[in-house]
């Protein structure tokens, strides 16, 4: 009995010091955990060779890399601050905001588009001193981030997982996607002429941007991952090239990757890769995924329970239906908070605030949640009108 109690007592510590670790990272964890009981189902064996898309993990480490050097740089800031400095209105910094948030989503990923510009905009509404302008301009910048990334097979994770999982041209990704992303578009713009209008008398501290060695390598990188996308140089190449590059010059950038996120995807391809050798698991599937309606209302649902990047690589291993899928997991960025790592990002960073600045965490997730739920519906309904 006391060793029992021991025991229990011992498990519940562990518990306790993993807590925090599963608190900071909950996909991460949910997705080790899937992995792992998948291992119990099928042994390990050669076939688990076979199961990384290394194009995927590889290019998605580049971007992440060339992103830290531009960040480093400040071009970000600077271009931001250059621009919010002719902006005189309430209402025009509300287009300027969700604008660049919008486009930097579809060329730097929408994580990217939020690192940098929800700082900005903490920074400019605390010199406005107003806070429900704040949230709307926060949230509306996370939904532009989450729209836009939509349009580019680099804009965010899943958009770069299904482009090469399903070796798609081009074309028929933009034919996919493009009615989510104007659709989406036009109606950010609507709900912000809509909304009433003042003055604005604030301006930025102009940002220097740091020109050099480091900037020439971050474009050299960021368009020799844009390449491998494209199919123009392998992944291997690649690999190769960012190392030869950077371990001379910038070897400590190597550790700042998020790991976490690459990891999340290698215990997923772990999962699939095991459930798609179980005969009755590809029954049940293919009939859940039958029709591309289907495959469409699978990939939102399943996005708003454990977010869309692994909710895209979870239902590519059973259904052909690309495009559909594609459209599924990209609305699927809007409606709960985990629906989106993106949406989880700007959260973090509005409620840790900036001086002067105290955040009102339950506003912001009213809000937050008034806009996803009109943003999916809309999008749903444009996705199930135009196929």
């Amino acid at each position: 009995m006391l060793k029992s109690d021991r025991q229990s007592k011992a498990g519940w510590k562990a518990v306790r010091k993993t807590w925090p670790c599963i608190r900071k990272d909950p996909v991460l964890a949910i997705s080790g955990c899937l992995g792992l009981i998948s291992m119990l189902l099928v042994p390990p064996d050669k076939e688990y060779l076979r199961y990384p898309n290394w194009k995927v993990l590889i290019c998605l480490l580049v971007l992440m890399l060339a992103v830290e050097m531009f960040q480093e740089a400040q071009l970000f800031a600077a271009a931001a601050a250059g621009i919010l400095n002719r902006v005189s209105g309430l209402r025009r910094l509300t287009l300027v905001l969700t604008g660049l948030s919008f486009l930097t989503a579809m060329f730097l990923t929408n994580d990217v588009a939020l690192i940098t510009l929800v700082p900005l905009s903490l920074l400019v509404f605390r010199l406005l001193d107003d806070p429900k302008a704040l949230i709307r301009i926060v949230v509306l910048q996370t939904v532009a981030a989450n729209v836009g990334s939509s349009l580019t097979p680099f804009g965010n994770p899943q958009n770069l997982f299904l482009f090469a999982f399903y070796e798609l041209s081009l074309p028929v990704f933009l034919r996919a996607v493009w009615p989510v992303a104007i659709a989406g578009g036009i109606l950010l713009i609507v709900l912000i002429l809509l909304a009433p209008d003042q003055s604005l008398k604030a301006s930025v501290p102009a940002v220097p941007v740091r020109l050099g060695v480091e900037m020439g390598l971050a474009v050299l990188l960021f368009l020799s991952a844009a390449a491998c996308v494209f199919g123009l140089v392998s992944e291997w190449f690649l690999l190769g090239l960012a190392l030869v590059l950077l371990l001379p010059w910038k070897p400590r950038l190597l550790l700042r990757a998020d790991y976490s996120l690459l990891l999340t995807f290698m215990f997923f391809f772990l999962f699939i890769g095991n459930l798609s050798r179980l005969p009755a698991l590809q029954n049940f599937f293919a009939r859940a995924l039958a029709g591309p309606q289907r495959v469409l209302l699978a990939g939102a649902a399943l996005s708003q329970v454990i977010s869309n990047v692994p909710a895209a690589i979870l239902l590519s291993g059973f259904t052909e239906q690309s495009g559909q899928l594609l459209r599924g997991v990209n609305v699927g960025g809007c409606g709960t908070l985990i629906a989106s790592l993106a949406s989880v990002i700007s959260y973090k960073l509005y409620g840790r605030g900036e001086e002067g600045c105290q955040p009102d965490k339950k506003r912001y997730l009213l809000a937050f949640t008034a806009y996803n739920a009109l943003f999916i519906i809309v999008l749903l309904l444009i996705s199930v009108l135009l196929p």
